[in-house]
């Protein structure tokens, strides 16, 4: 008989044997000198004593233009894993309904995954949502400047890197907070590769020298100005010196292209990662927006959360949002990854109309709605 539970310490062995199966290739786990928590809020199933399936849910504050507070709590999916011989009986299924229940009770109202497959957690209502480049740059190629970035010490770092960072990332959707990121561990040498941390006022990037012939990695790059900009293209045209090619990941927003455009350029672009919206109406409460005074009907299908099954009432008052339960006709209708989508920003309401995703009966309330669920640019530079 199946059993799903919260996990202990008692589980912290086989619960880093199960990591180790799924994502570490069957590498050896020592058991633990001391008890040891399992990592967040863990969740996990049990057949006959025995842990073959779990779940972490990882807590989160991100950033969130168009909400009231400027932010949102997310529940961020991580560490979903299946012994092989228990594989294909259900049990992610019954986690992830699960982690709905445990996120909506904690007051996540958004939440984020890195899928190993879109098509699997569509099912459960997360779509993509945000794009990003994964740029590789010829270094030698970028525009010199008389003004450089400065080296900083890994004592001053942390503290102008969370100076620019809570300015740069703020614009987007899903960037965590600079509060909740520990900016030393970006700076970490713990494979005993130094990172080198360059600054400008407005601007930092952080740069690791590749271990063999490859592209430098420029783990994180962030200009709030013009001019910090410039003055950090020009220290990664000085790198280039030594390395050929410096790789990043940058918002599709970048102003970087602005400043520096190169038929040697490599661009591929992805998806931020997939994202849902765990309580349509608390999320819509937690809005603001100038609209006038009015109300529409949206009717939301969402079989893995049934708080979110039905025809809502949205309606705006002094630039609130409320949702409530409605016996009404709905307006529109779309089911919960496309409201999910909406929410996030990208893609936006009006591209999901355009690909068959939301159904209109009104056009009046399917100006309201994305007048609400106005497009934005979604970002995160955390793996979890």
């Amino acid at each position: 008989m199946s059993e799903l539970r919260l996990l202990t310490p008692d589980d912290y062995l086989a619960h880093r044997q199960l990591m180790s199966h799924a994502f570490g290739r069957g590498g050896v786990v020592e058991p633990p000198t001391e008890p040891k928590e399992p990592t967040k809020e863990t969740i996990g199933i049990l057949e006959e004593g025995r842990l073959c399936s779990a779940l972490t849910i990882c807590p989160f504050t991100v950033y969130w233009p168009g909400a009231t507070q400027g932010e949102l709590a997310m529940g961020g999916i991580a560490g979903v894993a299946t012994f092989a011989e228990a594989r294909g009986q259900g049990h992610v299924d019954r986690l992830l309904c699960e982690s709905l229940v445990r996120m909506r009770e904690a007051g996540q109202v958004v939440s984020a995954l890195y899928p190993f497959s879109m098509h699997f957690y569509g099912r459960y209502g997360w779509g993509w949502v945000g794009e990003k480049y994964q740029a590789t740059l010829p270094l030698r190629e970028l525009p010199a400047s008389k003004r450089l970035a400065k080296r900083l010490s890994d004592e001053l770092a942390p503290e102008h890197l969370a100076e620019v960072y809570s300015v740069a990332a703020s614009r987007y959707r899903g960037a965590f907070t600079a509060g909740s990121r520990k900016f030393s561990g970006l700076l970490d040498a713990s494979d005993k590769c130094l990172t080198y941390a360059y600054a400008a006022e407005g601007g930092y990037l952080l740069w690791r020298y590749p271990s063999g012939e490859g592209a430098g990695d420029i783990r994180e790059y962030m200009a709030a100005t013009p001019e910090a900009e410039r003055a950090l293209l020009a220290v990664l045209r000085d790198l280039g010196v030594q390395v050929a090619q410096g790789s990043l990941t940058l918002p599709t927003d970048t102003t970087l292209f602005c400043h520096a455009i190169h038929n040697d350029m490599e661009l591929k672009m992805e998806s931020v990662f997939m994202g849902r919206v765990v309580d349509v109406a608390v999320a819509l409460a937690a809005l603001t927006t100038p609209q006038p005074n009015g109300a529409f009907t949206l009717a939301l299908t969402d079989p893995h959360a049934s708080w979110n099954e039905g025809v809502w009432k949205i309606a705006i008052e002094a630039g609130s949002v409320t949702a409530t339960p409605t016996t009404e006709a709905a307006q529109l209708a779309m089911d919960i990854q496309s409201f999910s989508q909406a929410f996030w920003g990208t893609p936006g309401l009006e591209r999901l109309r355009r690909a068959g995703k939301v159904t209109v009966s009104q056009e009046a309330a399917f100006t309201r709605l994305a007048a609400l669920l106005p497009s934005a640019p979604v970002m995160c530079w955390n793996h979890f």
